[in-house]
């Protein structure tokens, strides 16, 4: 039996005892989305971030619509573009990066005014999910997408964010009730 599969048994997946109530993104989202704009400088958004404890927002344009993300990983990724260590494998790296950044490390990356712009080094891929989505639909798209965080849109509006952080409470607060 692969290990994958040996793990599913243990925690009851294969047998059908583990199951996520029907949540949807609406229950789920935190309504407090702080948006970033595309033409703010690196610097600003960093402290923005730093400032509200989260890895990364939604950049918006000067007509409030949503056209990137922004992440710690981001920010990195583009002040060790300078450096002479910055390989393929240390962009890897900073993938993970993002959840363990704070204010005095940005600092250490010597993130310079040089007029660097979100719009310059942002993620230009938005990936949102409508809010009556099930949750397994929002992990498979987190997935899918390989990112930390879906916005939950209420008609052509940002309402929320659904971070991976959100799902791990789900799966946390089940097991506390089973």
């Amino acid at each position: 039996m692969p290990f994958g599969a040996a793990a599913q048994n243990c925690l009851g997946i294969a047998s059908g005892e583990f199951e996520m109530r029907d949540i949807q993104a609406h229950e789920l989202m935190n309504r407090e989305v702080i948006k970033i704009r595309d033409d703010m400088t690196l610097r600003a958004a960093a402290s923005l971030l730093s400032a509200n404890s989260i890895s990364g927002a939604p950049v918006i344009d000067d007509e409030d619509c949503a056209v990137g993300v922004i992440s710690f990983s981001d920010i990195a990724a583009h002040a060790a573009e300078g450096s002479e260590s910055y390989t393929l494998e240390s962009s890897d790296y900073l993938q993970g990066w993002e959840d363990r950044l704070n204010a005095e490390d940005l600092d250490d990356l010597q993130i310079e005014d040089s007029g660097s712009l979100v719009r310059d080094v942002m993620t230009p891929t938005v990936y949102t999910v409508p809010h009556d989505t099930p949750v397994k639909y929002i992990a498979r798209a987190m997935i899918a997408g390989r990112v930390h965080r879906l916005f939950v849109t209420e008609g052509d509006s940002i309402a929320g964010i659904i971070t991976t952080l959100d799902l791990l409470r789900i799966l946390a607060r089940d097991e506390d009730d089973g």
